[in-house]
């Protein structure tokens, strides 16, 4: 092993701690996060479950009933009345920044965060 041999080995295993160091920065940040599921009808609270509890849910749209599941920390609209589904086709979510508007139910179900910065859009739009 000559001495660029050596080097190399150095700047790999340098770059491996660096791009390590993010992963556990980020799970030690999310470590105390509390995500829940709030439903909401005509804006106004009606249901509001810890994402990390599978159930599935009935709440009442302005068209009928609503079935709500949440499995495996992400949420969906099962079955709901309404002309096109578009509500259920909108499948499972995950994130805080990504609502399920159900508009002819007048149903909104969105994932709330504890921790603020992750319900913040990183997005700009003009």
């Amino acid at each position: 092993m000559n001495r660029a041999d050596k080097i190399f080995i150095s700047i790999v295993v340098a770059c491996s701690i660096l791009f390590y160091v993010p992963l556990i920065w980020s799970a030690y940040r999310n470590k105390d996060n509390v995500k829940e599921v709030v439903v909401s009808f005509k804006d106004q609270e009606i249901l509001r479950e810890k994402i990390d509890i599978d159930h599935v849910y009935k709440v009442k749209g302005t068209l009928g009933p609503v079935t709500i599941e949440i499995k495996n920390s992400k949420v969906r609209v099962e079955k709901e009345t309404s002309p096109n589904h578009l509500c259920s086709i909108q499948g499972w979510v995950s994130e805080s920044n990504r609502p399920i508007v159900c508009l002819p139910n007048n149903i909104v179900v969105e994932i709330k965060s504890s921790n603020s910065v992750d319900d913040e859009v990183d997005t700009v739009i003009q």
